[in-house]
């Protein structure tokens, strides 16, 4: 009898922790999957960033090597050829691999110290990556910005 009525109790014990723990479940299942998605989403447009720096660093790293030759030996100067903005926009895209969630917004470059005797070129961009997951919230792009220098070594 006294075996009976424990039997009893834990089951009624048991019923009723399942029923918490599911309830538990329930509410948190939403939330970790909610979690999830924001490390993927995140976690995908900052290697992309990574990609997008990449692709900067090599096109202006590759625009700092066409100057005017004969200028820098007769002059002592780093004059740019007109081509280095040729060579930022196809090195760029030789080293950008183009994705259907990323439209790359803009590309832009900047001769700092002038066309004359140039110091650095810095090269930026913008992307716009589409989320998966965190379309649940209402967040539908992330906008990644990317910016590069390249220095001109000094003539001597």
């Amino acid at each position: 009898m006294i075996k009976n009525i424990f039997i009893v109790k834990l089951v009624k014990t048991l019923v009723r922790t399942k029923a918490s723990v599911l309830v538990i479940f329930a509410i948190l299942l939403p939330l970790f999957i909610l979690l999830i998605g924001m490390v993927i989403d995140i976690g995908r447009s900052l290697v992309y960033k990574e990609e997008l720096n990449k692709a900067c660093m090599a096109a202006a790293e590759e625009a700092t090597k066409d100057i005017d030759m004969s200028a820098a030996q007769n002059l002592g100067k780093n004059i740019l050829n007109d081509s280095y903005k040729n060579i930022i926009y196809d090195f760029f895209e030789n080293n950008y691999k183009s994705k259907d969630y990323c439209d790359v917004d803009y590309l832009d470059y900047e001769v700092i110290g002038g066309l004359e005797n140039p110091k650095f070129i810095k090269v930026s961009c913008e992307a716009k990556i589409k989320c998966f997951f965190l379309k649940i919230v209402g967040i539908d792009n992330i906008l990644v910005h990317s910016e590069a220098n390249g220095r001109l070594r000094q003539i001597k």
